[in-house]
């Protein structure tokens, strides 16, 4: 009997593992440790968990297979089978979902973003549509960037008068009506810059204090929102959506909300971190008064009328969009 019960023994540990059904690789730009990473880590372990093991993850960190900029053509391409996408960043094409985003000028609360975002989203196909060639399984939502400073805080927006700031492209205008000189460059350049004094500041949020190293080269951080729309992240091929079995589709269709929200919740950690570190560095954080914040909001308006209109001239909703995402910030 034990000879036997030996025999069976050796025979079961022979056999191989069972595979997966669909053993799917996923491509991002980030590192795990980054807290896209990190809610992707932690995305991939739930799909693989809620389908009983019939799907497999293999993820890709670190640009190995993918960039932020060209993410959906690659994507599209079959360089994976799924991925971080991030058309914001694209220089031309997905319309709505490049140019949308800037339309959230004043919103101070990214889960409302995000809640404002997923409903125009699902009432208008044509977010959908730009996209042609991928299926969205997931949301990103910015959190406010504001105003980190050399030599001196920003209360009033007389004090941006004559500042030198690295910011976004889409920051520029309303720098400029105040005064202030907006200046792009890439992020690897600009801790040098204000090291040197060649910039006065930059726009950032609080998490650049810590993982930038800002708060060895900035004193102030005053508080003076730059909102950061929201935008799709996540994405599975369009060929290999469609040989996914339906039970399957509605496991990752389910956890698209999921993901959303638990790539917010580590951002905003990664923000408080931020934040902790710049206080025992010495940095003087200001909050700026409601009224100031609304009235720098106002000129970002004209830009994004401009935006909406051309929009507008491609048959594609912009300023219908641009009305619900004003009307949602004044509730």
């Amino acid at each position: 009997m034990l000879r036997t019960t030996a025999i069976v023994s050796l025979c079961l540990t022979a056999l191989p593992a069972w595979a997966a059904d669909f053993d799917l690789t996923y491509a991002s730009p980030y590192t795990e440790e980054h807290p896209y990473g990190a809610a992707d880590a932690e995305w991939i372990a739930r799909i693989e968990e809620q389908s009983g093991g019939r799907v497999e993850i293999t993820p890709y960190w670190g640009r190995s297979l993918i960039t932020s900029r060209e993410g959906v053509d690659e994507l599209s391409a079959g360089v994976a089978d799924m991925g971080y996408i991030a058309p914001i960043y694209a220089r031309s094409g997905y319309d709505m979902n490049r140019l949308v985003p800037g339309m959230f000028y004043g919103f101070t609360d990214p889960e409302k973003v995000l809640d404002v975002y997923m409903d125009l989203v699902e009432e208008y196909p044509v977010f959908d549509e730009e996209l042609n060639g991928v299926h969205v399984v997931g949301y990103n939502v910015g959190t406010p960037m504001h105003l980190l400073l050399r030599d001196g805080p920003v209360e009033t927006l007389d004090d941006l008068g004559g500042l030198r700031i690295r910011s976004a492209v889409d920051f520029i205008g309303p720098l400029a009506a105040y005064g202030a000189e907006g200046v792009t460059m890439p992020m690897t350049e600009t801790y040098p810059s204000l090291e040197k004094g060649v910039l006065d500041g930059v726009i950032a949020p609080y998490e650049a204090l810590k993982s930038l190293s800002f708060a060895e080269v900035v004193s102030y951080y005053s508080e003076l929102p730059h909102s950061r729309g929201a935008y799709p992240s996540r994405a599975v091929n369009g060929s290999v959506w469609a040989d996914l079995p339906e039970d399957i589709q509605q496991i990752f269709d389910e956890n698209t909300e999921w993901l959303s929200l638990r790539t917010l919740e580590l951002a905003q950690e990664a923000e408080a971190e931020g934040r902790a570190y710049g206080e025992e560095q010495g940095v003087t954080f200001n909050t700026v008064s409601p009224e100031v914040v609304a009235e720098y909001s106002k000129e970002f308006a004209p830009a994004i009328a401009e935006v909406a209109e051309e929009l507008d001239a491609m048959g594609k909703p912009g300023t219908e969009v641009l009305d619900r995402i004003r009307a949602a910030h004044e509730e």
